[in-house]
Formats: structure tokens, C-alpha cells, sequence
């Protein structure tokens, strides 16, 4: 198969003035040689889709890549960054995440790895997803939309692990709640990897979440995107790219609705 450029030009939506997107992505990693395969290639278009297709302004983008999206600065970017230009249950906020993600050994946590983050100490050096939605909803944001193209089974993008130790055994992530308000969309399965689509040069995930979001997601032709119409599209494409070895995940309202075009 052949796999068109990502365009997010084309159907344009209505502005959002209380919307603010924080974008993350990182293909090559400080303390790991494993690379998250376009990665940050993949955080550098979706700033354009929070843009055009999800109708945050630019100035309320705020995006991190590689050597820049530090534990340090992720923190500061969810903690001062989004206090400071979010207004209390007037604003909705969209994460996007691509990068290596892990969960701990007994699978109860579920971390993503930022650029000096180290997969043998994750604890003391990577994002804690649960902490990390914590801070988000303390800002009393009035949505919380996250996409998240990272795994937690100590895969990579091009069939490698974090930390050698753990082949040939993949750690299975158990699922979590998530806070009220939030819509999560994920990559894959708990026990499953994060792919990359080589001819595309993009995330597998990634590049159908965008696809979806340029309106090919909007099965009913109504003019708009629910989380639960994104999720069916990409999880059908995805499925099938990956011969069934990566199912997307959702968690939360599925009617929420994402996109609505003008």
C-alpha cells in the first residue's frame, strides 16, 4: 500500500481562544540508545493539526522536541505554563505525547520517558502519567484531551526494548482510571508496542490519528469528529497495518466531540 503526505490543510475549523496544546516529542533519548522512530517528526506536524484542525491559536501552543522536552522543562511546562494560560473551567487542553513510554515492573504505573529520562530508573526520572494528569486537573481545565503515541511494554518503534533485561518478556500495563473531564486516546494495548509506518515515515498511530483528524474520521459525513469516531478509524487502520499486533486504546466520553468543521 501507498500512504499519502499528511495535509492538514483543506476543511478548517472555528478558532478556540480558550483552547492551549502542549506537544511533546522525542525520537532520540539522552540515556538510551533505543530512538522512538519519528517521534519528534511526529510531534512537529501534530502542531499544525492543533492548530488548523483542533483550533487552538498559535500563541497557545506550546511545543517540546528531543533534547528540549527534559524531565524539567515537561514539569514546567504542565505546572507553570498551563496554570498561567489556562482560565478555571473555561479552558480545554489537548497533550500530545510520541515517545518511549514504560510501565513498572509489576505493571501498576505507567511512566513516559522524557529526553534524559532513564528506562532503569524510572521513578526518579520519568513522567509519572498518573502525577502527571494529577497536575493537569488541578488547573480545573474544562476538558482535558490526550493523545499518546508511546507503549508501556518496553517495546520500541523498531522492535528493540528499553532495557535488555526484558527480552524476550513484555511487561503488561494494567489499566488506569482516568480523572473526569479527561479523554484519553493511546497507541496500543497494555502489553502491546507502539509501531512505526516506515513508508510514511511517521508513528503508525500517529499518522492515522492526523489522517483522522484531516476528516476522514467523519465516517457520517456530519461535519464533526467524536473521540469515539477517531478511535474507530484509527484502531481499524491501525489494526490492520500492524497485522492485529497494535490496537489503539480510548478512555473516556466517546461522544466528546473533537472537531467540528466549518
Amino acid at each position: 500500500p501507498t500512504f499519502a503526505s499528511l495535509n492538514p490543510s483543506g476543511k478548517r475549523v472555528r478558532p478556540n481562544e480558550d483552547a492551549l496544546a502542549l506537544i511533546i516529542g522525542v525520537a532520540d533519548y539522552e540515556r538510551t540508545p533505543a530512538r522512538a522512530a519519528y517521534a519528534d517528526k511526529d510531534a512537529q506536524y501534530f502542531n499544525d493539526y492543533a492548530a488548523i484542525k483542533l483550533g487552538v491559536p498559535d500563541k497557545n501552543i506550546f511545543t517540546l522536541l528531543n533534547q528540549d522536552a527534559d524531565e524539567v522543562s515537561i514539569k514546567k511546562a504542565v505546572k507553570n505554563w498551563l496554570l498561567r494560560m489556562s482560565v478555571k473551567n473555561e479552558t480545554d487542553v489537548y497533550v500530545f505525547f510520541a515517545g518511549h513510554g514504560l510501565a513498572s515492573s509489576d505493571g501498576t504505573n505507567m511512566f513516559l520517558l522524557p529526553y534524559d529520562g532513564d528506562p532503569e530508573l524510572l521513578e526518579d526520572s520519568a513522567i509519572d502519567r498518573r502525577q502527571l494528569f494529577a497536575d493537569i486537573q488541578a488547573i480545573s481545565p474544562r476538558s482535558v484531551t490526550v493523545f499518546l503515541d508511546s507503549c508501556y511494554s518496553g517495546g520500541t518503534r523498531a522492535g528493540g526494548t528499553l532495557v535488555a533485561s526484558l527480552r524476550p518478556i513484555a511487561i503488561r500495563a494494567k489499566e488506569q482510571n482516568v480523572p473526569d473531564g479527561f479523554t484519553i486516546l493511546s497507541a496500543a494495548k497494555g502489553d502491546q508496542t507502539s509501531q512505526s509506518l516506515e513508508k510514511a515515515k511517521h508513528g503508525l498511530f500517529s499518522y492515522f490519528l492526523m489522517r483522522g483528524l484531516e476528516g476522514d474520521a467523519d465516517v457520517n459525513n456530519d461535519n464533526q469528529i467524536t473521540a469515539g469516531e477517531l478511535h474507530s478509524y484509527v484502531t481499524d487502520k491501525v489494526e490492520r497495518q500492524s497485522g492485529f499486533k497494535q490496537t489503539p486504546d480510548l478512555q473516556g466520553d466517546a461522544k466528546r466531540v473533537l472537531v467540528r468543521f466549518q
